[in-house]
């Protein structure tokens, strides 16, 4: 067992290593020569040498070192050598007694087939510091705290799940599970219980994405070989409609909504950012961020500019910069009076601020909405959410038959089949406000 006779006719003892070890660095296999061309005396010598390797072997953890491993096998194998010729005088073997020990010489090791590059030692480093790690070399780039925190909150729920199912499986704390002890079946039974949690594909997607990030960087940190989620993916997209994915609100709500005494009684700056996400197709954050500045005369068109200039303003994204014209039901409601009020006295054009760590500028008007809905009837978990009256804007215009290029200019979409021109050059909003102007919920 485990005995192999090169082309010299030389014997050798011959271990190969498990893939899981293989993955983490470790040798494609431990060969030492025996030194003799005696079959007898080979197998004789290969049972101390073979049993010496399987222990060793056997007692490879998350704490042990490449390099220490191979120093260690060295030594050992090194000293049953210098042993051999101390056998037990009572047994007899029939064959020719050698008058010297085996010569002491360097184990040889043969690196993993599948790269070129000598195995090198991994750092040992547990999920949860290499966590703390990654968010921090996140927080060093331009990248929103927003993100950063998804990133945090999705890396965590992985770990969670794979140290509670380790628990389970070995009745041991996971305190100490290291980046090298994941493999690709862990990413496999993290995905399966993923998707029995009841989040939307999106969702699911999503969370994968973080959590390859993460063992991207530490791969990139050599704390790992390779990503173990490289090949998980979420599955086949549920064949639902777009416009199935998110509520919109129907012509009946925004009755109730907008004619209700609660609403009536709300506040201006609530009104207003209603009635733009309703008419203008923005975002929930871009209406509550925007500063009296940002209300323009763009070719004697009022328009709203949606960017991130000012100090605490945010995009979703690059397509999100954009130029909205303002409909005509607004400024007969007084919007440009409102404007030129707030010019006078604030910087901001609504009294809205970032909330939290991620400078949530919605949080607080999604609040006032859910309280105004419970108020007029609408049941939570059945009515539609502020971000609908964005997606009802969208409908209408879809229902209008406006070409899609178009939509996706006005609302900040992307559009894979148009290349648009840079920001502010070019740009025909008298266009744009002639399909805005179509827009007429007849409430």
């Amino acid at each position: 067992m485990y005995l192999y006779r090169a082309p010299n006719n030389v014997y050798f003892t011959r271990i190969c290593l498990a893939k899981y070890l293989r993955d983490k660095g470790f040798p494609f296999d431990v060969k030492v020569s025996l030194l003799t061309r005696d079959r007898a005396e080979a197998v004789i010598r290969n049972i101390d040498v073979a049993g010496a390797l399987k222990k060793i072997i056997k007692s490879i953890d998350h704490q042990t070192r490449i390099n220490d491993f191979i120093r260690y096998v060295d030594e050992v194998i090194n000293n049953l050598r210098a042993q051999f010729d101390a056998a037990d005088p009572d047994i007899t073997f029939n064959i020719t007694q050698k008058p010297h020990s085996i010569p002491i010489r360097e184990t040889k090791l043969s690196q993993h087939r599948e790269t070129t590059s000598v195995a090198q030692a991994k750092p040992v480093i547990g999920l949860n510091e290499a966590l703390s790690a990654f968010i921090i070399s996140k927080q060093k780039s331009a990248i929103r705290p927003l993100s950063i925190k998804q990133l945090e909150q999705r890396t965590r729920h992985f770990i969670d799940t794979v140290s509670s199912k380790s628990i389970l499986k070995t009745k041991l704390k996971t305190d100490d599970k290291c980046v090298h002890d994941i493999t690709s079946a862990d990413a496999m039974t993290y995905r399966d219980e993923l998707l029995t949690q009841g989040r939307s594909y999106k969702s699911n997607k999503e969370y994968l994405a973080a959590i390859f990030q993460f063992f991207k960087w530490c791969q990139l940190m050599n704390y790992c070989n390779h990503n173990p989620f490289e090949s998980v993916t979420v599955g086949q997209k549920p064949k639902a409609k777009p416009n199935q994915a998110r509520d919109r609100w129907t012509h009946t709500e925004l009755k109730r909504l907008l004619r209700s005494s609660s609403f009536k009684a709300s506040t201006t700056d609530f009104k207003w950012v209603t009635r733009l996400m309703l008419y203008g197709g923005l975002r929930p954050s871009e209406a509550c961020q925007l500063k009296p500045g940002d209300i323009k005369l763009i070719d004697g068109i009022h328009c709203i500019s949606i960017d991130d200039s000012g100090a605490v303003q945010r995009l979703k994204n690059l397509n999100a910069k954009r130029y909205v014209p303002i409909h005509q039901h607004l400024l007969e409601l007084g919007f440009i009076a409102f404007v030129e009020q707030r010019k006078t006295t604030h910087t901001q054009l609504f009294d809205y601020k970032p909330v939290g760590i991620i400078e949530d500028w919605s949080k607080t008007y999604c609040k006032q909405l859910a309280k105004l809905q419970t108020e007029i009837g609408m049941q939570a978990n059945q009515r539609p959410t502020a971000y609908g009256l964005r997606h009802t804007f969208i409908d209408e215009m879809k229902q209008l038959d406006i070409s899609e290029h178009i939509v996706a200019q006005i609302v900040g979409h992307a559009n894979p089949n148009i290349t648009f021109s840079r920001y502010g050059k070019d740009i025909n909003v008298a266009a744009l406000l002639k399909d805005i102007e179509k827009i007429d919920y007849q409430i």
